[in-house]
Parts: C-alpha cells; sequence; structure tokens
C-alpha cells in the first residue's frame, strides 16, 4: 500500500510552489493594471488550495502512466508496482475533482479554469491518449494549463476587465512556459525511448529541444523590451532586464552539457528566469507607487 510520505513525494511540493506563482501573478497584474487595492483575499487564497490539488493530481496521473521508471529515485520498486499505481491513479482523479470543487467556491471562472485544467490533466496522462508523449501536445498542454489557464483563475479574483497589455502578459508568460516544458524533455531522451513515447527529444534530440526553449526565453524578454519601450509597460522595468544574462549564462552551459543535462540545470536556469521576473515585477511596483 503507498504511503502518506510517497504521495506527497510525488506531489513534488517544491514545484508545486512554483505553480502557484502563477495564479499569483495574475491576481497581482490585474490589481496593478486597475490601480486597484486588494480584492477577495479570501477567495485566492481557495484559488491557490485548488492549485495545489490540481497540482498533485496532475503528477499523480503522470506518475501513473510513467511508472517506476519516472518515480525509482523517489519510491524505488513499489511505483512500478500495478497496485501502486492504481492508487495512485485514484488519489489523482479525487484530488482533481477537489481542486475543481474549491474553484468553483472561490470564483465561476476559476472553477471553470480548474475543470479544464483537469480534463486537459487527463488527456496529458491517460493511457488511451497520453497527450505527453507526442511531439506537440504535451507541451501545448503545459502552456495553457500552467500558463493560461493559471493566470485566468487568479486574474478572475479581481472582476476586472482584460485589458490588452494583461493579455500580453499572459501570453508570454505561456510562451515561456512551453519552452520550460521542450527543456524539461532534454535529459529524459532514454526514459522517454523507454517508454514510446514520441517527444521532441525522441525525435529530434536534446538540441532540438533546448533550442526552442532558448529562443522562447529569449522572445519574451525581448517582447517585455519591446512593449516597455512603447509605454506599455513602465520604462523603468528596461533596468531589470540584464537581470536575464544569468539565465542566458546558464543556458549557454546547459546547451554545452552532454546527454541534454540534468535537472540541476533545468532547476537552475528557470529560478534565474524566475528571479528576472521578480526584478521586472518589482520596478513596475516602484514606478506604480510613484
Amino acid at each position: 500500500m503507498l504511503g502518506a510520505r510517497a504521495l506527497v513525494l510525488l506531489a513534488r511540493p517544491k514545484g508545486t510552489a512554483l505553480l502557484l506563482v502563477v495564479p499569483l501573478l495574475g491576481y497581482g497584474f490585474a490589481h496593478w493594471d486597475h490601480a486597484i487595492e486588494a480584492r477577495r483575499p479570501i477567495a485566492l487564497l481557495a484559488v491557490l488550495a485548488a492549485w495545489a490539488l490540481l497540482s498533485a493530481g496532475s503528477l499523480w496521473l503522470n506518475a501513473a502512466l510513467d511508472g517506476d521508471e519516472a518515480c525509482g529515485t523517489l519510491f524505488g520498486a513499489r511505483v512500478g508496482h500495478a497496485g501502486a499505481r492504481i492508487e495512485v491513479t485514484r488519489a489523482g482523479y479525487v484530488a482533481l475533482g477537489l481542486a475543481t470543487a474549491v474553484a468553483f467556491v472561490a470564483d465561476a471562472l476559476a472553477g471553470l479554469a480548474c475543470a479544464a485544467c483537469a480534463i486537459l490533466a487527463v488527456l496529458y496522462s491517460h493511457p488511451r491518449t497520453r497527450w505527453k508523449a507526442r511531439p506537440v501536445l504535451g507541451p501545448w498542454v503545459n502552456g495553457v494549463g500552467y500558463g493560461v489557464l493559471s493566470w485566468l483563475a487568479g486574474w478572475s479574483i479581481a472582476r476586472v476587465p482584460m485589458t490588452a497589455r494583461t493579455a500580453a502578459a499572459m501570453t508570454l508568460l505561456t510562451l515561456f512556459i512551453v519552452g520550460m516544458c521542450f527543456a524539461a524533455q532534454a535529459y529524459q531522451r532514454d526514459d522517454d525511448m523507454r517508454r514510446g513515447y514520441r517527444t521532441l527529444v525522441v525525435t529530434r534530440g536534446p538540441e532540438a529541444c533546448l533550442f526552442v526553449a532558448a529562443t522562447c526565453a529569449r522572445v519574451t524578454v525581448a517582447s517585455v523590451a519591446v512593449l516597455a519601450v512603447m509605454g506599455v509597460y513602465p520604462r523603468l522595468v528596461l533596468l531589470g532586464l540584464p537581470v536575464f544574462v544569468l539565465a542566458e549564462r546558464t543556458m549557454a552551459r546547459w546547451r554545452r552539457a552532454p546527454a541534454g543535462g540534468s535537472p540541476t540545470l533545468a532547476a537552475e536556469f528557470a529560478l534565474r528566469m524566475l528571479a528576472g521576473g521578480v526584478v521586472l515585477v518589482g520596478l513596475a511596483t516602484v514606478e506604480a507607487l510613484q
């Protein structure tokens, strides 16, 4: 029988914490864009709780599909056992159902976004669909779910109209997330080949994955710069763009690493990009307070 500790580890709490940044960004951007005071904080907490459950449920279904290859380092032979897979799958569906219910309590649009994410999670990891095994569908699901829908869930709490600069920010974040999904494949070629997946790393190799990831990151940062110069975003954020050089240096090392690099390089790149984003948000906030 799979224990609670095993399920917690399978849910990757550190990754969940990073995921919660997206609805928080949507919520914060709505307030910054319309220059309003904080609205409905309890509803925001409900959305964050729903997204924590959503993340756990999605990862449990993914672990059940991948089996012991995906989780052997955490749980050994038990993860590959048929009984353990059934338990993880059931836990995944329960978590997705609870997440959707909690999200609807917070806000109708957040509930719809969560329901859509839950459906995508099933399509991504169900043995009959296995969208994660497709070269485009897998990253597309992550981009829509972790980008657009997660942003909308947080943004919806403020109940303000969507603006062009909010839509642009959501789109650019989604583009970066799609790139990171390709990057995360780079060091998993052997595993994906054993599973019979047809991901980009299997069909084109790690170099192609990291090229797409680097391109997405560069386009995201360049677009922010152009929009700031145009006055769509505060020009003060231009001062924070050099911070992204650190992420660029990590990507350069990653692309030189053998066998597609490692999870450590992926985490370092993601955290440095996140640090750059935090600096930009901080600079935009400083200008808004002046």
